[in-house]
């Protein structure tokens, strides 16, 4: 069985360059809800627009395409997840195309909560 493909985009109330430079911390990235231990490694670095980042798991690889754009006060953050399956979970990839979604939109919520709550802190100090 194949990948599977999923994009998603959300706004986040910062600049661009703000949600970049978070994105692309390795440190911060690991402290995200649901991402401890997860080691994130990035590729094809372009300052301020875009980044690939790659998260391997145990049952699957995921490579994410990630882009920024200003959009008004905000950002719009687009990723294009594509899962691929390791192991047994090969046989099964369409039947949990389903959890797949689910996961990531989880993973989104959270990178944006992170994201804001960096950039809340970045400004009190």
């Amino acid at each position: 069985m194949g990948s599977i493909t999923i994009e998603s985009t959300v706004l986040i109330p910062c600049a661009r360059a703000e949600a970049y430079a978070f994105c692309v911390d390795g440190e911060a990235r690991a402290a995200v809800p649901g991402q401890e231990g997860v080691t994130v490694h990035f590729q094809d670095l372009v300052l301020d627009r875009s980044w690939t980042e790659i998260h391997e798991g145990r049952a699957e690889i995921i490579t994410c395409t990630c882009m920024v754009y200003p959009v008004a006060d905000s950002t719009r953050l687009t990723v294009t997840a594509q899962y691929v399956p390791k192991g047994l979970g090969r046989m099964f990839s369409v039947a949990k195309e389903g959890a797949y979604r689910n996961q990531e939109a989880a993973r989104l919520a959270n990178l944006k909560k992170a994201v804001e709550r960096a950039v809340r802190q970045a400004k009190s100090v």
